[in-house]
């Protein structure tokens, strides 16, 4: 299962490499614990609260709501500024 939508950052990356994210319009709750590469775990560890971003999800695991970012592109930092 594939997730592509824009989510607003909730938590930062914490030590154990979470981000927890909202999606719009739904508000459901999303705990990015994997990332497809490298690039992907940098650009949402330099995501700070209120940046919103467009992410692909897919599961992570059986566990039950974690994801893996497959791709991020940030769309509007906090503050509403483009990037």
């Amino acid at each position: 299962m594939s997730r592509s939508n824009i989510y607003t950052v909730i938590s930062e990356q914490n030590d154990h490499e979470c981000t927890t994210v909202r999606a719009h319009p739904r508000n459901e709750t999303y705990h990015v614990v994997d990332y497809a590469d490298e690039e992907a775990r940098e650009r949402v560890a330099d995501l700070s609260v209120g940046s919103v971003v467009e992410m692909e999800l897919s599961r992570a695991g059986r566990r039950s709501n974690v994801w893996c970012a497959e791709s991020v592109e940030t769309a509007v930092t906090d503050g509403g500024s483009p990037q």
